[in-house]
């Protein structure tokens, strides 16, 4: 017969045929994927025969073999002939058409890391994506073109020091690497018009098993983000003034099909991080209501056919519908309101203003330090919330004494009767706020506790980031990601200072200098300390005693004591010595600090940093505080190092 053969998916419009010449060989992907997956072939002209179909399995690919039922006694001539009569120069043309110009690209990676640092500049958000795979190919016949795109996991990571919740977004359950939890396929056909997109297919699939996607949201992020977006000014990347007409297109979409996209939302509002003036008369509802977890979300499922209309018309239905489905689900929400989280908060609002009315500039400075740390335990409630409490007392009943010295001191009689007045509203207000603060904590604490029983009892992950924060010295220069620097940064961020009782001080600071200062380098050393240098000081941290004796130090959990900091202005000098029990041979093993001269006891001025003995660590200690000094102590160039004034984007491949 040797004639030519068209084919195409079953039910396909007429134009969706394509052309198979004798001899040759073409590719073929399912037009649409919600249509049945069934192949027809049709003999373009010539009398009726029969066609033998023959498929065969290769792997992932079916390979259809159509070949005609003609005897093998037939000559060749005979067949060579009938082939040369049968095709024409369009046929040719077509077939040309059709097969030159296809082409197809695959890309795998392993993961892919974004990450987001504003203009601080500070990295905010990470986010990473683990087995992506991306397909793309064109030229499939009739102007078709695909695109494909699979992933095994995603998360978008919180990178903000001491937030309470570190992973922003994340499957709630890891799936295989045979199974993707996002699946999206579009299906492009050209037709050289701008009014007109055709699309036969556009799908999205989530999870295969339903599982919902956890969104934890802590508050600061959002401003942050809002934040960066003003910097960026979003507006400057597309021409204010153009000469071209907007077009609304008439979209065209054949099948849709979106499966149903389900979420498990938390919140958690923090007053004292929020921008003053922000919400206005919102500010105290959000406060007192704002809290949730785990509230359930869920899009429906959407299926439509043969759906044709403007693409102004079509983003605000899609948007009604979203709408739609969360209006639709009030009990549902309602259910997700955090009760012991909310009064927690409203505890702690209300703590706050009681403590502005002691007009104590320390104490209130003092209270929202504390108020930045969270509560996991009963422990850190005894800590967190006596040590509110205790502060609010000693500081009232002090305040009743210091306060009229201080306003003689500066003002005089009148300063005098004016610090009479502030002792004794302090002695009534500071009290009340540690009451209020105890009680915060207390309803946290409990809270922290619930969540950790029901997370034990559901079994469900831990949620961690998938890298520490990257770290970004007081130079401002962004630098290839390292763990050991990252580490680094969370043992500087995690640092607390005692004030009279050691390590069970209920006065304690947590993160004493995670807002102030920016890691430069660290060493670990004999005896579980370690030595860090930052860009405004140089700090002796210790790690607890208990983690020592049962399980290894973990940097991103663990916070270590300071046993003393030096500032670059009270810096003197520095040398190099050799320890009782070291060979002179050796290199020397202890770094002596030397400070400003500020009190007759030399001890007082004098400070010693023991390294590991037969090495070259109090070398590179040396070195790092030489280098830091040479930048940020005060005989430093004077070049100010402003801070970048641009929101910037850092992405790495990791490839396997």
């Amino acid at each position: 017969m040797f004639l030519p053969i068209r084919f195409r998916q079953a039910d396909g419009i007429g134009d969706s045929w394509q052309l198979l010449l004798p001899n040759s060989a073409a590719s073929f992907l399912w037009e649409d994927l919600g249509r049945r997956r069934l192949l027809e072939l049709l003999v373009d002209e010539g009398p009726t025969r029969a066609l033998r179909v023959t498929i065969v399995k290769e792997e992932k690919t079916n390979v259809v073999k159509i070949s005609d039922w003609m005897p093998e006694t037939e000559p060749i001539g005979v067949m060579s002939r009938r082939h040369s009569s049968s095709v024409n120069d369009s046929q040719k043309q077509q077939l040309m058409s059709d097969t030159d110009f296809e082409f197809h690209i695959n890309v795998d990676l392993a993961e892919f890391g974004v990450s987001i640092v504003d203009h601080t500049p500070e990295e905010i958000l990470y986010l990473s994506v683990q087995n992506l795979v991306l397909a793309y190919s064109t030229g499939l016949g009739s102007g078709i073109s695909r695109f494909k795109l699979r992933m095994c996991g995603l998360q978008v990571d919180n990178q903000l020091p001491l937030t309470p919740m570190p992973v922003l977004f994340r499957p709630q359950r890891a799936v295989s690497e045979t199974d993707y939890i996002l699946k999206f396929s579009i299906t492009i056909q050209s037709n050289g018009s701008l009014d007109l997109c055709v699309y036969p297919y556009i799908g999205l699939h989530g999870p295969e098993s339903s599982a919902a996607f956890l969104v934890n949201i802590h508050e600061p992020i959002i401003w942050r983000l809002h934040e960066m977006i003003q910097q960026v000014k979003l507006g400057r990347l597309s021409e204010s003034q153009t000469t071209a007409a907007s077009v609304d297109p008439i979209i065209q979409i054949g099948v849709l099909n979106i499966s149903e996209v389900r979420f498990k939302v938390s919140m958690a509002m923090s007053p004292s991080q929020r921008p003053r003036g922000v919400l206005g008369f919102w500010a105290s509802l959000m406060t007192a209501l704002g809290n949730t977890e785990n509230m359930p979300v869920r899009i429906n499922h959407r299926f439509n056919e043969n759906v044709c209309m403007r693409q102004s018309s079509m983003i605000s239905m899609a948007i009604s519908n979203i709408r739609k489905d969360l209006l639709g689900q009030p009990l549902q929400l309602l259910s997700g309101v955090d009760i012991l989280g909310n009064a927690s908060s409203a505890l702690g609002h209300m703590s706050k203003g009681v403590a502005a009315l002691s007009m104590d500039k320390k104490f209130i400075q003092s209270r929202q330090r504390q108020e930045n740390k969270g509560v996991e335990d009963f422990g850190d409630v005894i800590r967190e919330g006596g040590g509110a409490f205790a502060k609010g007392l000693f500081r009232g009943v002090t305040g009743i004494l210091t306060k009229p010295l201080e306003g003689a001191k500066t003002s005089g009689v009148e300063g005098f009767v004016q610090g009479v007045g502030k002792g004794i509203i302090g002695a009534a207000a500071q009290p009340v706020s540690g009451v209020l603060d105890l009680l915060s904590k207390t309803t946290e604490g409990a809270n922290a506790m619930r969540m950790k029983i029901a997370s034990a009892i559901t079994s469900d992950e831990q949620l961690l980031r998938r890298r520490l924060p990257r770290v970004i010295s007081g130079d401002n220069l962004l630098q290839l990601y390292e763990e050991y620097k990252a580490q680094g940064q969370v043992i500087l961020q995690l640092a607390e200072s005692g004030s009279f009782f050691g390590q069970v001080d209920l006065f304690k600071v947590r993160g004493k200098f995670a807002l102030s200062d920016a890691y430069e380098d660290h060493f670990m050393l004999p005896k579980g300390k370690i030595f860090m240098v930052t860009h405004r000081r140089v700090i002796l941290l210790q790690q607890p005693s208990n983690i020592i004796a049962q399980r290894k130090f973990s940097p991103a959990k663990d916070p270590c004591s300071i046993v003393w900091e030096i500032l670059w202005d009270d810096f003197c000098t520095m040398e190099l010595m050799h320890g009782k029990k070291d060979n002179p041979k050796s290199p020397p093993s202890q770094l002596i600090l030397y400070l400003q001269s500020r009190s007759l006891d030399v001890k007082e001025n004098v400070r010693a940093v023991k390294c590991y003995p037969e090495s070259h660590q109090a070398l590179q200690v040396y070195s790092s505080i030489d280098h830091a000094l040479s930048i940020y102590g005060p005989n430093a160039s004077k070049v100010c190092l402003y801070p970048l004034r641009r929101a910037s984007l850092n992405i790495r491949l990791y490839i396997r």
